[in-house]
């Protein structure tokens, strides 16, 4: 793998910010995520103007401008818009119960909409709901924002040479935070759901970006999560080095306990609370 140009005129959490002010900054960080990140953003990676008009005709409605864009910059990427979860093609968008499916995880425990009475605007709101379209919540202030937020978290999944999975004790969530530097990036959804924990937050440190989720209910999801979990942890750790340096690095630096934890089996005795 041919290693990603240097971050010298790319500083995440400056860009990210600007990335939330409108969406055509939003398009600018993900250009600029791609170029530093991943691979630059081809003419081949957007679906052309003909397939969203197609779509338009079937739904028998206009795209809000956000969808239109994203669609045709980036929207065959799936590294950055399909590895882990999903964002719907054109012709596979579809409404339930009157709202515009665009996005859902990729076994279908969350799916993300657009309301019909925000279609008409430009970058409109977005939510999420646990249950095809049944319990709404708010997801995101704005469409582009929802997918920046996409773009970030397929990234922690598009190489697994350069990503780590672990999951923390109470006591060690702390750590992350005198690690690393929070991101100006809020939380999504931002209504919590019962269907996943809260949304992350974001950090980044030199050629790492992290996302920690934190469990909004514990004691249910400790019960709920099974074997494959680390006993008693409280949240999610997903993290994404930049180069394999950066990678090798978080190997040798984190804590083992963080990432190699025992899978116990269903019948084996509950360890006590640490």
């Amino acid at each position: 793998m041919t290693e990603p140009p240097a971050t010298a005129r790319f500083e995440l959490a400056t860009e990210l910010a600007a990335a939330t002010r409108d969406r055509h900054s939003a398009w600018e960080f993900i250009r600029r995520f791609a170029d530093t990140w991943a691979e630059p953003l081809r003419d081949c990676d957007g679906y052309g103007i003909a397939d969203v008009h197609a779509a338009e005709e079937r739904l028998g409605f206009t795209l809000p401008a956000a969808l239109r864009e994203a669609y045709t910059l980036f929207g065959k990427r799936a590294d950055l818009c399909g590895t882990m979860n999903f964002l719907k093609a054109p012709d596979q968008l579809a409404v339930f119960e009157d709202l515009l499916l665009y996005h859902h995880e990729n076994q279908g425990s969350w799916e993300r909409y657009i309301r019909p009475a925000d279609l008409h605007m430009d970058d409109p709101p977005t939510v999420q709901s646990c249950d095809w379209g049944h319990g709404q919540h708010a997801c995101a202030e704005r469409l582009s924002i929802a997918l920046v937020e996409m773009v970030l978290t397929e990234s922690l999944y598009a190489d697994d040479t350069l990503t780590m999975y672990g999951e923390l004790l109470e006591t060690e969530i702390a750590e992350v935070y005198h690690r690393y530097t929070p991101l100006p990036l809020p939380p999504l959804p931002l209504e919590p759901l019962e269907c996943t924990p809260t949304g992350g937050r974001w950090y980044a440190g030199e050629n790492v970006i992290l996302n920690l989720t934190t469990f909004h209910m514990p004691d249910e999801y400790e019960h709920r999560r099974g074997p494959w979990g680390r006993p008693w942890s409280r949240g999610h750790l997903n993290i994404r080095a930049r180069t394999p340096d950066a990678a090798q690095a978080l190997q040798r630096d984190l804590p083992r306990e963080w990432f190699n934890w025992r899978w116990h089996k269903p019948e084996d005795p509950y360890p006590p609370k640490p």
